[in-house]
């Protein structure tokens, strides 16, 4: 067998020693987890139940009240995505109107100015079918432009009677808003009270349970308090009565121990 010599002796002691620290490290990190395990355990355990139960009634009633709230605000919500609807469909047909109007009044502009020139040439007329053919087609060409005009009046009549349907629809829709808001309201009202009162409850049950177990508790450590008391006093006197005998023995020993040596001195 090759002896190693020294240096590689010092070397295995070395590397015995780096896994010793390793495993120690180990074992230092598992006992760190546990205490830290143990420890949030405790913390939970050190809540207490009425703590507990506010915790988690104000939490079922956060809920509610967004759940509820948002039931109601969704009433608000429809109503302004149907009047956002309703403004950019009257932007759509105002601006159709306006762009109706403007080129009625340039056809109508270039209509007129067409007829007054017309007019002196129909005025020049001499033959009487020409000047009553000339006329027609005046008369026509201004009929023509009157009716261009019916025509852009009954649009804007027709979008005032729309105007005005859409207008009681609005009524209508407003109304019923405003009744399923107040419906929405009232459940939201009921539901919370309820909630509040159930949760309410459920607090003092657990403040009246948290109570009673600190009463046992406390109740229970005052008779362990009296019993050791009892104990120890029992204690005490048993010794202090095994004394009094003891000393009352050996009192009497004494004293029969003195009586015959005095019986003795007599006799002699």
């Amino acid at each position: 067998m090759v002896d190693e010599g020294p240096q590689s002796a010092a070397e295995r002691e070395a590397r015995i020693a780096a896994r010793r620290k390793r495993i120690q490290e180990k074992l230092a990190a598992i006992r760190q987890g546990d205490n830290a395990g143990t420890q949030e355990a405790a913390q939970q355990q050190e809540i207490s139940r009425t703590t507990q139960q506010l915790l988690e009634s104000s939490r079922l009633l956060l809920r509610l009240k967004y759940e509820t709230t948002k039931a109601v605000t969704a009433v608000r919500v429809q109503g302004d995505e149907l009047e956002n609807a309703r403004r950019q469909k009257e932007e759509h047909v105002r601006q159709d109107l306006r762009n109706k109007l403007l080129a009625e009044a340039e056809a109508a502009a270039a209509a007129n100015a067409s007829i007054a020139v017309q007019w002196g040439a129909v005025i020049a007329l001499e033959v009487p079918q020409d000047l009553f053919q000339a006329i027609e087609q005046q008369q026509m060409a201004c009929e023509a432009v009157i009716a261009s005009k019916d025509r852009l009046i009954a649009d804007i009549r027709a979008a005032l009677k729309s105007k005005d349907e859409e207008y009681v629809k609005l009524l209508k829709r407003q109304a019923a808003d405003v009744d399923v808001l107040l419906s929405a309201m009232s459940k939201q009202l009921t539901d919370l009270t309820a909630a509040y009162r159930e949760e309410l409850d459920n607090v003092e049950h657990a403040l009246l349970q948290e109570r009673a177990e600190l009463m046992a508790a406390n109740r229970k450590e005052v008779t362990a308090l009296l019993d050791a008391r009892s104990a120890a006093e029992t204690s005490f006197t048993d010794k202090y009565l095994a004394a009094v005998e003891t000393y009352a023995k050996n009192l009497e020993e004494l004293r029969h121990a003195d009586a015959e040596e005095y019986q003795v001195l007599k006799l002699k």
